[in-house]
């Protein structure tokens, strides 16, 4: 029953205003992916930078519950309260203690960074899940020394494999789990080694199609570099999520999570806390190492760590040896989590800031078939092109053809014919409709001194990084 309690308020609070944010330029990858045919739409996942994993049950997700944004943000819903049940299910097996258990799904359940990731048609959540899931596998599997545990997490590990990039740091730090296991108490690596022969053979039809993708990244990408306030302002992020927090919070914030971590390593007794430290330092160690080279380095893609990091900082208060304060601890962890949910989403002005939602409302009632519609950055370009009900093509507007643009720019969702390289191809009295944004870097593209301006409104979108974006209707003299 309290378990049942826990997945009703985690589903009320992924709920909450969940369609109300538009949806944006990564989602927008998310919405037209799954409108191609299936061998276009695998090769136009290729010219990106993800696995397909979660685009292909997104597409049958759509075949029963259509575009909708909602049901497009429905199905990283399921998955985040698919995330707290496992995350009871596996930390009741890591810590034979079901009220730990509890404790660490409430957290999950409440967590507003959990949640940020849960209201976005992208992979998140169904990465949360399966981390959780292989972990539990991999328990099971060198509990009982099965062969099907074995072969379920090899299945289930590329799964992962199949879901995001960042998820190889989850599975590394299985691996090595395994190693330390095998080093403490020599077991036999042969169904080990059969789980690894499983990931292998799953994952190497997509190797050179990861290979491809991974020289894509390195020689350029748009994450930028580490600093030495990036760790901290992750480690708020993975407890309390938000944006503009002052230094001195992240530093108390980072000091009281190593605390807690230290604290969890020396009075936990099981040496399963290894799976859960491991799954929570590897990324971080391995995303800065690879950072030197090429920056990955990005608050988001911790979502996996983070719930290692709640279930290490459960354990830690739950092993506080006076019960009052134990219980004083929980409820304060508590009770921040979900003032910082609201206050989050206070900041968010959502009412006052509809971005896209609100700026294709105006062309879709007012546009009429022979008008054009052109778009002065791809950042929103993808986003007008789900919401576009008009029935005219838009045009992105760019200097140059698709191969002087950067891939990250969404080239894997372009052809030549999505382009206007100049806006004099618009004729004498059409009504040009110019869809521009301040987000991303970007600003209003010049136009032909011909071009008169009919109307014009602007549309703030949240967060605020993504800019205004505004529709100017222009008349052609």
């Amino acid at each position: 029953m309290q378990l049942f309690a826990i997945l009703i308020l985690g589903a009320i609070l992924r709920l909450y205003h969940n369609i109300s944010v538009a949806l944006w330029h990564d989602e927008a990858f998310s919405a037209l992916y799954i409108r191609y045919p299936w061998g276009e739409m695998l090769g136009r996942i290729i010219a990106d930078v993800h696995p397909p994993l979660y685009y292909f049950i997104l597409r049958f997700w759509s075949y029963i519950f259509g575009q909708s944004l909602l049901s497009l943000r429905g199905l990283s819903i399921l998955f985040g309260i698919a995330t707290i049940w496992m995350g009871f299910v596996l930390f009741k097996q890591i810590f034979s203690n079901k009220k730990w258990a509890l404790l660490a799904a409430l957290l999950i359940a409440i967590n507003p960074f959990q949640i940020q990731y849960a209201l976005e048609a992208r992979m998140y959540t169904l990465g949360t899940f399966l981390s959780l899931v292989t972990c539990y596998l991999l328990l099971k599997a060198l509990e009982n020394d099965q062969r099907k545990y074995w072969v379920w997490y090899g299945i289930t590990a590329a799964l992962t494999l199949y879901t995001h990039y960042f998820l190889f740091f989850t599975v590394a730090a299985q691996v090595i789990y395994i190693i330390y296991v095998w080093f403490k108490k020599r077991i036999s690596l042969k169904n080990p080694l059969l789980s690894g022969i499983i990931v292998a053979a799953m994952y190497a039809p997509w190797l050179p199609s990861f290979l491809v993708q991974n020289r894509r990244v390195s020689e350029a990408y748009w994450i930028p570099e580490m600093d030495r306030w990036a760790i901290p302002g992750t480690v708020w992020k993975m407890i309390f999520g938000g944006q503009n927090v002052s230094r001195p919070l992240l530093i108390l914030t980072t000091l009281a999570c190593i605390a807690l971590l230290i604290y969890f390593w020396r009075k936990t007794k099981s040496e399963t806390k290894f799976l859960i430290l491991f799954s929570l330092l590897v990324p971080f160690l391995g995303s800065i190492l690879i950072s030197l080279k090429t920056s990955i380095y990005l608050d988001r893609y911790f979502v996996f760590a983070g719930l290692f990091l709640i279930a290490a900082i459960a354990a830690a208060l739950m092993q506080v040896p006076n019960y009052s304060v134990r219980r004083i601890l929980a409820a304060v962890l508590v009770i921040l989590s979900l003032a910082m949910f609201f206050k989050n989403w206070k900041e968010l002005n959502i009412k006052n800031k509809p971005g896209m939602a609100a700026a294709s409302r105006i062309i879709n009632e007012q546009a009429t078939k022979d008008d054009k519609i052109y778009v002065g950055s791809s950042f929103i370009f993808f986003t007008f092109r789900y919401y576009n009900e008009t029935g005219i093509k838009p045009l992105l507007y760019s200097s140059g053809s698709l191969e002087t643009i950067p891939h990250f720019s969404g080239t894997a969702l372009l052809t030549n014919d999505d382009l206007i390289l100049d806006f004099k191809q618009a004729e004498k009295n059409d009504r040009v409709w110019l869809l521009w944004t301040t987000g991303f870097g970007a600003s209003k593209p010049n136009v032909p001194g011909n071009w008169s301006i009919v109307s014009e409104h602007e549309f703030q979108d949240t967060p605020d990084f993504k800019g205004k974006i505004v529709v100017t209707e222009y008349h052609v003299n």
